[in-house]
């Protein structure tokens, strides 16, 4: 039989739709291949995405961490410094209590005040009403008076007062006039205080000078020192002179 005839009669005997499926078969192929590539690719995408998300995640938390770190060791630091503060304000406190004692043992209201400058006491007083007969011997009026001798200046800036009772208006307005930069109370004075129980004599916005204060200094001694003297004058163990 002759070659071309028998070609002639496979290719007439093969289905006539067979190539054009292989055709498609082929196009969907490339299409499922495209999208397969497409879909690895915005995994990967997606997968850069993330790790830049969670390298940023890390990066702000290691940099909040040591905010906190910074937070912690300056709230130590600032632990450190008050408790230095108040160990000296005790010190000085425990000095006008002795005052006060000098007071108590004329038989006076028990109030005692100290005034420091560079970390020295450079003036002492004690209330000495009854026994001065005079109306402006109270402890701090006395302790002022001492100071400004001492300095050979009634201006008393960069001094401390330390008072072992809230001072009363006339005291309050003394301490702001001679300009002294803190007063440091032992306990407060509900009925007659005027460094914030009754009136705030010395940070009146108004006045020229403003005076810093610091509250609660020994405030258990402080208030059992004076809270004794009145129950041994109520119960007549002491007499009001």
């Amino acid at each position: 039989m002759n070659k071309n005839k028998i070609k002639t009669e496979v290719s007439s005997t093969a289905e006539p739709g067979a190539s054009q499926t292989a055709g498609e078969d082929i196009s969907i192929f490339k299409k499922t291949a495209a999208v397969t590539d497409e879909t690895e690719q915005t995994v990967l995408r997606e997968e850069r995405r993330e790790a830049d998300r969670a390298a940023k995640q890390l990066k702000w938390e290691r940099r909040m961490e040591r905010k906190k770190a910074r937070e912690a060791e300056m709230r130590r630091e600032e632990e450190r410094r008050n408790a230095e503060i108040r160990a000296v304000h005790e010190s000085f406190m425990r000095e006008a209590l002795k005052e006060a004692q000098k007071a108590a043992d004329l038989r006076e209201v028990p109030i005692g005040c100290v005034i420091a400058k560079d970390g020295k006491i450079i003036a002492r007083g004690y209330n000495r009403r009854n026994t001065d007969a005079n109306t402006l011997s109270h402890a701090e009026l006395n302790a002022i008076r001492d100071a400004s001798s001492a300095l050979g200046d009634w201006r008393l800036e960069g001094c401390t007062l330390y008072v072992t009772l809230e001072p009363c208006q006339m005291c309050a307005g003394a301490i702001v006039q001679s300009r002294i930069d803190e007063v440091v109370i032992g306990c407060m004075n509900p009925k007659a205080g005027c460094a914030g129980s009754v009136l705030n004599l010395m940070q009146v916005p108004a006045f020229n000078h403003q005076v810093k204060i610091t509250k609660g200094i020994l405030e258990k001694e402080c208030s059992h020192l004076i809270s004794s003297f009145f129950e041994e004058l109520r119960s007549g163990k002491i007499s009001s002179s």
